[in-house]
């Protein structure tokens, strides 16, 4: 296969790379510096008896109990603003009724009582679904053999959902009245379903009065899916003295315990001329491939909480560090032939692999809890979750970057808690709002013309999330 195909082929792979909640580590709720979900934080928050993301704040609780904490509804949006061309903009808009977190909580007495918790959590990390549609009259092939405006047709579509599913085990001990050690393994299930479908099609004016005039076409799909299982562990301290209240967390990287997964991909070029003239070019690249190794990585984290009380309530802050990750694949393709017919000198490893490279970022957040009555407590909370996304990391634009948001978002809650001797109940509302003005377009159908394959010279442009939950937490004492 001569160069220019090669270039063309590179060229395909270089523009369907998505670029958009999945590069968050705060995107979950039961995070770090959740504050309004029971348990959310690393520092003492007066919470009683439910699973603490920190688990040596299990040592301070006394009670058995079990508990639920869902969003009885969650609304999200993603919008990119002339997404695939002016006026054709994107937007995924996925209403949901998710349950989150389903625990319990059990004190062992003894001589060196422990407290012990569990958990089976659940997060949509993301529902991304878009498509959209460019036809009418412009001048998208040369005159030399085409004069005047083609009739064009582009059509693009995008799913990329990702979710996660987790089992906890946390135990908490006591080492003094105020300084408790504990300990957490929390085994997840990753799964992720990425399908890329673009065409372009130009009829070409020959002149002629054929009803059914000849045109030229481009167009790929790309179809990846895995699941991935790891573990990972977690270790944290708790230190109470008077009104203050101090946690710290570390969290290991994920252990990789096993990954499978699939791609299916087509890329078809069909009476092209690309210098605009001279012989057409046709091209069919095609493959399939099944029981592929998948891979899902999550880096070290060490956090810090620090809570304060005050007039009955409590300020709150928490931070959090993560570290990089070097550039590795998600799904990676074994060598075959892809060009057909077999016999081309180009394999599909590198050029249809799923990659994630991320950089390190530090999240940081604030809350506040105040008395509303003797047995209501009002809650407080705003927190900064940085994207992880980083181009720069990536050695080559070949393959596929997996992830779509690449912008930080901003969550605040609001919520109050109903306290009875038996039980607790908690509501709250919860906001993410996230932009950038420099989100890549995946193609862009305003420019399209032979030199770029019909599929475009992507541009930045504005791209937006929006997100609200209603946020309910119950708490049972036995």
């Amino acid at each position: 296969m001569n160069k220019k195909l090669t270039l063309i082929i590179l060229f395909l792979i270089w523009c369907v790379n998505a670029i958009a909640q999945d590069t968050h580590y705060w995107s979950d709720d039961y995070s770090t510096a959740g504050f309004i979900v029971p348990g959310a934080v690393i520092a003492n928050n007066r919470d009683s008896s439910v699973l603490f993301y920190n688990p040596a704040l299990l040592a301070f609780s006394k009670k058995n109990s079990a508990s639920f904490s869902g969003n009885l509804y969650q609304l999200q949006n993603i919008y990119i603003k002339n997404g695939v061309g002016e006026g054709k903009n994107l937007s995924s808009t996925n209403p949901a009724i998710i349950p989150q977190i389903i625990s319990g909580v059990i004190h062992i007495k003894g001589d060196k009582p422990f407290t012990i918790g569990y958990a089976l959590t659940h997060n949509d990390v993301l529902n991304y679904n878009v498509s959209q549609q460019k036809d009418g009259s412009f001048n998208v092939l040369s005159d030399s053999y085409s004069p005047g405006p083609e009739y064009f047709l582009g059509q693009y579509q995008m799913q990329n959902r990702i979710s996660e599913t987790s089992g906890i085990f946390s135990a908490g001990f006591k080492l003094a009245d105020n300084l408790a050690l504990g300990l957490s393994t929390q085994a997840t299930i990753h799964n992720q379903f990425y399908d890329d479908e673009y065409s372009a099609r130009a009829f070409i004016n020959d002149g002629s009065d054929n009803p059914f005039p000849p045109y030229t076409n481009t167009q790929e799909s790309y179809l990846a899916k895995y699941t991935n299982i790891g573990v990972r562990f977690k270790a944290g301290l708790s230190y109470d003295l008077d009104k203050s209240h101090l946690g710290v967390l570390i969290t290991s990287p994920q252990i990789h315990l096993y990954g499978q997964g699939s791609i299916l991909s087509d890329y078809v070029i069909t009476d092209l001329h690309l210098d605009g003239n001279g012989p057409t070019t046709n091209l069919l690249a095609n493959s399939r491939q099944t029981g592929l190794k998948a891979m899902w990585k999550t880096p070290f984290s060490a956090a810090l909480g620090y809570a304060y009380d005050i007039n009955g309530g409590q300020l709150y802050f928490a931070g959090e560090y993560f570290t990089g990750i070097s550039e590795y694949a998600n799904l990676n393709p074994t060598d075959e032939y892809f060009v057909k017919p077999v016999g081309s000198t180009l394999f599909s490893s590198n050029l249809l692999e799923l990659k994630d490279a991320r950089k390190s970022v530090i999240d940081f957040g604030f809350g506040y809890s105040f008395l509303l009555a003797e047995s209501i407590t009002g809650y407080v909370s705003v927190r900064l979750d940085q994207s992880y996304a980083d181009q720069a990391l990536y050695k080559n634009d070949l393959g596929y970057e997996y992830n779509t948001t690449t912008w930080n978002n901003y969550d605040w809650g609001f919520g109050a808690n109903f306290k009875r001797r038996k039980f607790n109940l908690r509501a709250g509302l919860l906001f993410t709002y996230g932009q950038t003005n420099k989100y890549l377009q995946p193609y862009n159908f305003d420019n399209a013309n032979e030199g770029n394959v019909l599929a475009g010279d992507p541009q930045n442009t504005l791209a937006r999330t929006l997100g609200v939950k209603l946020m309910m937490a119950y708490i049972y004492n036995f």
